[in-house]
């Protein structure tokens, strides 16, 4: 057993150590390339739909409550709102970047970066008015 568990850790020690020094020969042009493949449209289209929903899921629930439960639900319903454009646009710029690449190689590095830059920051907008609807949202039902 105890020679089991060695071997084992020399061995993950090992392949750690190779990851490193992968990670290390990799140039600018293929850490820009994953950086742009981890932000694809599946994510942001997914979050682009589950903020509709919450703020369409929100509408209904400012009936019969008081004055300031109903401030807290539009606070949180323009906040999935302003999030659902975030996401809207984040997906509608991966599309167009993408095909952009496709279009001129040439200048491929330029457009990875730029596309980078651009949706990393939207998707961080759009996910910090997610939070802020949740904030709202658990400042009514949370109690």
């Amino acid at each position: 057993m105890i020679l089991v568990l060695v071997v084992s850790s020399v061995y993950s020690v090992s392949a750690q150590s190779d990851v490193v020094n992968t990670m290390d020969n990799k140039d600018d042009n293929e850490k820009y390339r994953a950086l742009d493949n981890i932000l694809n449209p599946t994510i942001s289209a997914t979050l682009t739909g589950l903020s509709l929903t919450g703020g369409t899921f929100l509408v209904n629930l400012t009936r019969n409550t008081s004055e300031t439960v109903t401030n807290h639900i539009h606070i949180a319903r323009k906040s999935f709102i302003k999030a659902f454009f975030m996401f809207l646009i984040c997906t509608i710029l991966l599309f167009v970047f993408d095909f952009i690449e496709i279009l001129d190689e040439k200048n491929i590095l330029t457009y990875i970066i730029l596309d980078v830059i651009i949706t990393y920051i939207l998707f961080g907008i759009g996910a910090w008015y997610l939070v802020n609807a949740a904030k709202q949202l658990y400042g009514v039902y949370g109690r």
